[in-house]
């Protein structure tokens, strides 16, 4: 997955005239903002996003808080295992991870609200407490995954769809031991 972190530190005024580019010419932006705004346009024509009068364009402040939730995605990813509950007798201390809607400039009242962005993470169209609810189980559960060190974008993607697949899967108690027996080796 890539850091569209140009984007998402940018102004809507910045964000709307890359929307504005993407319908003159699908081509001319980067195919994983094409696959956004191709996700946000069907929101558009399905009706689930609110669109500014007689234009039929998103609501500026929709793709901005679209955008919100791509970059709360992406820090879950680089930074959930920060939070993570590795050390079952007590509390991780707090390490900055920063992983709370205010400072995506999301609120309260998002959580209960729908957003495309679900799609890159494998819900579709979902709340933001359920987006959030997966994000937690697959990066901030009993096992942290880290991999934002690695650079080749292959290797990234791989890793990102195994550990977002994998959470929907449990181990049996079988594989759990097999683990376990592995990983005892590896520190003798």
């Amino acid at each position: 997955m890539k850091d569209f972190q140009y984007i998402t530190n940018a102004t809507p005024a910045f964000i709307e005239s890359l929307y504005r580019n993407y319908q003159q010419d699908p081509t001319s932006v980067d195919p994983e903002l094409k696959k956004f705004f191709e996700g946000f346009d069907f929101a558009v024509t399905t009706g689930s996003v609110s669109t500014e009068a007689n234009t039929g364009t998103p609501a500026s402040g929709q793709l901005t808080e679209e955008f919100a939730v791509y970059n709360l995605i992406e820090a879950y990813r680089r930074k959930g295992h920060l939070i993570a509950k590795t050390n079952p007798i007590r509390e991780r201390r707090d390490r900055k991870a920063h992983l709370d809607i205010t400072h995506f400039g999301l609120t309260e009242k998002n959580l209960e609200q729908s957003f495309q962005a679900g799609h890159f993470i494998g819900l579709g169209q979902a709340k933001l407490v359920d987006i959030i609810a997966k994000l937690k189980k697959c990066y901030c559960d009993h096992i942290g995954v880290e991999y934002s060190y690695i650079h080749d974008a292959e290797k990234i993607q791989f890793l990102t769809q195994a550990v977002e697949t994998a959470s929907n899967s449990r181990l049996s108690i079988d594989q759990r031991r097999r683990i376990l027996q592995k990983l005892n080796e590896g520190v003798m």
